[in-house]
């Protein structure tokens, strides 16, 4: 099993999340744990990441979001909806 322990020293921790990201089962706890936290910050972030990692172009095509929206909403000035977070095809995006 991964985790953190398994994390070689000197790793870069964001490289390590990137990498984990790739597992849509990790994926979709890392949303989830985003979410119970309460922190749209937080939240932000982590959509961003998750939507980076999966493909931008892909999540812009499936959620009708103009590629350059969803950069932007995503972004650190960016402050996404929760309109627009559940127009993103998250479920399908975690499933491929």
């Amino acid at each position: 099993q991964r985790g953190i322990i398994g994390m070689a020293l000197g790793s870069n921790f964001k490289d390590y999340l990137r990498e984990e990201l790739l597992d849509p089962e990790f994926s979709a706890l890392f949303l989830t744990a985003a979410l119970e936290e309460g922190d749209e910050e937080f939240l932000a972030e982590a959509l961003s990441e998750v939507v980076k990692i999966h493909g931008v172009t892909k999540v812009a095509e499936e959620s009708g979001i103009a590629r350059q929206a969803l950069y932007k909403m995503l972004s650190a000035e960016g402050n996404p909806s929760f309109k627009n977070i559940s127009k993103l095809p998250l479920i399908n995006i975690l499933s491929n």
